[in-house]
């Protein structure tokens, strides 16, 4: 590969001024797409805002070593931009990263000269996202806001990762899958299984759910959703043997992929502990990590994040429960899958936080689609006059 360190020799500035080019094209998007759809002024302004964040997070609000990653993915797209690799070998790759970096080539930008670069084709992909969104009526009074001021989206969203084509293609997969165009939905799915294996069969068997049940229009119903949930446990104790060590393989190999030492991280030790942690890692995965948790400033942040979205998640939920139960049943069964096989190999507070964030993004964006939530909280029903007791002015007495 090239040497990419020649654009370190122009400072700070310096680097960010190659990347203008990029933040223009972003912006541009945000204000024509804007005027062509009719985009209030004040979600333009937001995505706008937006477009400046690659600037301000690699070596500004953290070290860009942080997220080692990035530099995998920056090197990756300019090794094919450059010709030194070729599309078809990187596509046919078995490493995730030289895949995702492929697709992320195709993304019509200039090349990535920087670290930071790679965070405005995610922009671009973000901010496409949104208005494929709200052109196609997903967006509710709360997703919207969500979805623009939920700040794991807005980091990673602007961070050299793979992360946003993982969220891009999942969200299309089910609003494709909502349409019932089940050939548009195979094509958004088939990516993840080159970039991201585990969101792939994750989401295969859910999507098959939404085209089989309905759910947009029926709905799944708290029985159906007991039965599947009850197969998924007996699914659970029958593979125990032939999961848990693939299982544990999964969990080491991640924990010391993100920096921990193999003899730390505690393994499932039999078909109890097996069940035990299927059922209670869902809700923990969801919310670690927690205040007490956090190992420094940047984690103790999501800490305080997820004890938010938590509130939201619960009154989104609430709503939805009592608009439409038998819809919400289903997104309810989808979070409890993805966060279980996560809980189950994911130990790393930081990493929790990166991979869950897309879950949480899609459960309420389509939970208060369906369930039609426009708001956080039930209005209150004032007292009608009828009701009200019925008083006398003094001067009509005698």
């Amino acid at each position: 590969m090239s040497d990419l360190s020649w654009i370190n020799t122009y400072g700070f500035l310096g680097t960010r001024l190659f990347d203008l080019p990029s933040f223009f094209m972003c912006l541009l998007t945000v204000f024509i797409l804007g005027y062509k759809f009719d985009i209030s002024p004040k979600y333009q302004v937001v995505l706008a805002l937006h477009c400046f964040l690659p600037f301000i997070l690699n070596d500004v609000l953290f070290n860009a070593n942080y997220m080692p990653d990035q530099f995998r993915y920056w090197g990756g797209v300019n090794e094919l931009r450059s010709g030194e690799l070729g599309f078809i070998e990187a596509f046919q790759s078995s490493d995730t990263v030289l895949t995702a970096s492929a697709l992320l080539a195709l993304i019509p930008f200039p090349t990535p000269v920087s670290i930071i670069s790679l965070g405005f084709y995610n922009t671009f992909l973000y901010i496409i996202l949104f208005f494929i969104l709200y052109v196609k009526k997903i967006f509710t009074n709360v997703s919207i806001w969500f979805y623009l001021l939920f700040p794991s989206a807005a980091l990673y969203t602007a961070l050299s990762l793979r992360e946003t084509l993982i969220l891009f293609f999942m969200i299309l997969t089910i609003v494709y899958a909502r349409e019932s165009k089940v050939f548009k939905s195979i094509i958004c799915i088939a990516p993840l299984y080159i970039i991201k294996f585990q969101n792939f069969f994750i989401l295969g068997p859910i999507v098959l759910l939404y085209f089989i049940f309905n759910v947009a229009k029926k709905g799944m119903g708290v029985t159906k959703a007991l039965i599947i949930g009850a197969v998924g446990l007996a699914a659970l104790l029958l593979s125990a043997p032939i999961a848990i060590p693939l299982v544990n393989k999964f969990r080491v190999a991640m924990f010391v992929e993100d920096g921990g030492k193999a003899e730390n991280i505690s393994l499932i030790t039999g078909t109890g502990d097996f069940v035990f942690q299927g059922l209670t890692s869902a809700l923990y995965f969801l919310s670690k990590p927690l205040p007490w948790e956090a190992s420094g400033a940047l984690q103790f942040v999501q800490s305080v994040e997820n004890l938010a979205v938590l509130a939201i998640l619960y009154l989104i939920t609430r709503q939805a429960w009592r608009k439409f139960p038998d819809k919400l049943t289903f997104w309810l069964l989808f979070m409890a899958l993805a966060m279980s096989v996560y809980g189950l190999v994911v130990a790393n507070y930081g990493t929790a936080v990166r991979y869950r964030y897309a879950f949480v993004v899609i459960y309420v964006l389509f939970v208060c689609a369906d369930c039609n939530v426009q708001k956080l909280f039930p209005k209150k029903n004032r007292p009608s006059h009828a009701n009200q007791p019925v008083t006398h002015d003094k001067g009509d007495r005698t």
